[in-house]
């Protein structure tokens, strides 16, 4: 009897995260319906008032490798390059100490072999939204602050997907005037693309397929910008 060996074939894993996207927006769009709802605080001295706007440029920067390329011929690491990156947030400081924003970054790093120098497959656009919480160290025109939140990081393709990802980081923002100020953040952005998926093929292509390496893998995104607080 003849065994027939069937391909893997590319997997469909956007719809749970798009409904994962949706339902991680609806949570960041109650979260700031209450702050907005709530007691308008107290605004830093010698800050205009507690909603703020942020444009942000820097680079996006790949840590970790996270696909193993397995096709006919053997098994290759595949990891993202270092990309330029820009982006928005909008939040308002909920009280004295603590902060919410919504954030939205875009990068374009390529996918490539992880040989030396590396070799480009394709190039991804990938967008990643976070609900984040700001932790002031100190208040005043000069302010400092941890970063913790919780979000998405999408391709918009199968070629890389939708995970889920979790920031942490530190940043200061330097008033110049009551309504203007330059901000800097140093992020380590966590990305979970195992979802339900253990042992199964991320994606892929015509010749093979890209398995996850580890659960997480991480990039580092380092970004200024300027803020317009109201």
């Amino acid at each position: 009897m003849t065994t027939t060996r069937r391909e893997p074939q590319p997997r469909n894993r956007g719809a749970s995260s798009r409904i994962a996207a949706r339902l991680g927006a609806a949570l960041g769009l109650a979260v700031l319906a209450a702050i907005a709802n709530a007691q308008t605080p107290t605004p830093a001295p010698d800050v205009a008032g507690p909603w703020q706007a942020s444009a942000f440029g820097g680079g996006w920067n790949s840590i970790t490798a996270p696909y193993n390329y397995v096709n006919a011929a053997g098994s290759a690491q595949v990891g993202f390059g270092n990309a330029p990156a820009f982006g928005v947030s909008f939040g308002r400081d909920a009280t004295p100490l603590v902060g919410f924003e919504l954030s939205w970054m875009q990068t374009n790093p390529a996918q490539q072999y992880t040989t030396s120098p590396p070799t480009p497959i394709r190039t991804v656009v990938m967008n990643i939204f976070t609900l984040d919480s700001l932790w002031y160290f100190r208040r005043g025109t000069f302010q400092p602050y941890g970063v913790f939140g919780l979000g998405g990081a999408s391709t918009g393709s199968s070629f890389g997907g939708t995970n889920l990802t979790i920031a942490v980081g530190i940043g200061v923002k330097a008033f110049l005037s009551p309504h203007i100020a330059v901000r800097a953040d140093i992020r380590w952005d966590n990305m979970y693309g195992n979802i339900g998926h253990t042992g199964d093929p991320a994606f892929c292509d015509s010749a093979g397929c890209y398995f996850y390496r580890t659960t997480f893998y991480s990039s580092l995104p380092v970004t200024a910008g300027l803020t317009y607080a109201f």
